[in-house]
């Protein structure tokens, strides 16, 4: 009698680098230590980092608080597109108790290979679509070699159930925050509309916003500081500062400095048709009030006027206007910042691994 086959743990394979600060990184290593939480004994595997990176310090500079199994492969590199890997770990793929990537690339070399995994749709039209993904994707997904698509929007599951997707194995799963990071943030204090202080954390750019930004703060009618890396280049002035990027551990410091949060996220944004913002989870998590781009996947975290203000992307108007509103109705800013921190509990990493991971069979 042939002896029953142990399950490894589950596997998920992926491209961001540990010495990079992306958000797919963010993501990737806070579902890692979440699928620990939820049970879920999960290793990572990861392109190579510089000998000089400490692995433990830099997950604690992304405020990872548990012990995580991450393995380096020069295998994954890019321009192996993951086949040498798939070759090599083949086996050890196939014995594991699953296998997840949010890489489409990754996915094509796993099907190829005939192993089954569970794949993390985060762009719909930029890579699905403009890179000619899709019709692989859901050829592999009704045969059964992608076992979940888990699009990380409404917008996005819509693009691959169009396509032929089978809609009853398709999970949406919006991105999310560790909530406990943001529990000793004081409570927006209405008082300081006066005079807000508005900060912003992430790459600055022009389709996040950048122009929005200094428009506002030209006009003085709020404390601007942006902090993050520069792709389009700003200079600090009067009310516009400028600070370079900050460690991940270190952002709820910067949330609890803000009195109103915005986020002008611009139909540029190669993503905006699928976006699901951590920055946006982060704030709601924080308790400050939100005004943030008027985008259909926008609107799938919140409501206008409930929980946000929304607001069209490219009108600069509308964006002061916005501002000048909550500062002559204090009690509609508390209100949605009050509505936005409790609807957060609702976008837990812990809760979403827990759905991923129930979803798939491995809890």
């Amino acid at each position: 009698m042939r002896p029953a086959m142990t399950r490894l743990p589950v596997v998920y394979l992926g491209r961001s680098r540990l010495q990079r600060n992306r958000a797919n990184l963010i993501q990737t290593l806070q579902m890692m230590e979440a699928f620990r939480q939820a049970g879920v004994d999960a290793t990572l595997y990861l392109p190579p980092w510089p000998g000089s990176l400490d692995l433990e310090s830099r997950l604690r500079d992304f405020g990872i608080e548990s012990s995580l199994d991450i393995r380096s492969s020069w295998l994954l590199n890019r321009r192996w597109n993951a086949r040498p890997f798939v070759r090599l770990y083949g086996r050890r793929l196939r014995k594991a108790l699953g296998v997840y990537t949010r890489s489409v690339q990754i996915s094509a070399t796993l099907a190829a290979a005939g192993i089954p995994h569970q794949l993390e749709i985060h762009e719909a039209e930029r890579e699905l679509i403009g890179k000619g993904y899709l019709a692989g994707i859901v050829k592999h997904h009704r045969q059964g070699l992608i076992g979940w698509l888990v699009p990380i929007s409404h917008a996005a599951a819509d693009v691959l159930i169009r396509a032929g997707a089978v809609a009853e194995r398709v999970l949406v799963s919006p991105s999310g925050t560790k909530l406990s990071a943001f529990d000793r943030i004081p409570a927006f204090d209405p008082d300081r509309l006066s005079a807000p202080r508005i900060v912003y954390l992430g790459r600055l750019s022009r389709d996040r916003g950048l122009d929005v930004f200094q428009e506002i703060a030209a006009t003085e009618i709020a404390d601007v500081t942006l902090v993050g890396e520069q792709e389009d280049t700003v200079q600090a002035s009067g009310k516009l500062h400028v600070v370079p990027f900050v460690p991940h551990r270190d952002v709820p410091t910067w949330w609890e400095r803000s009195d109103l949060v915005l986020l002008p996220y611009q139909r540029s944004l190669p993503h905006a048709d699928s976006i699901s913002p951590i920055k946006l989870f982060e704030a709601m998590a924080a308790g400050r009030p939100i005004i943030v781009s008027d985008l259909p996947a926008i609107r799938e975290i919140v409501d206008h006027e409930k929980t946000a203000l929304l607001v069209e992307p490219a009108d600069t108007g509308g964006w002061i206007a916005a501002i000048r509103r909550l500062q002559n109705d204090p009690q509609l800013a508390c209100r949605l910042a009050q509505a936005a921190k409790q609807k957060a509990r609702e976008y837990s990493w812990e809760k979403r691994a827990e759905r991923i991971a129930k979803a798939c069979g491995w809890i």
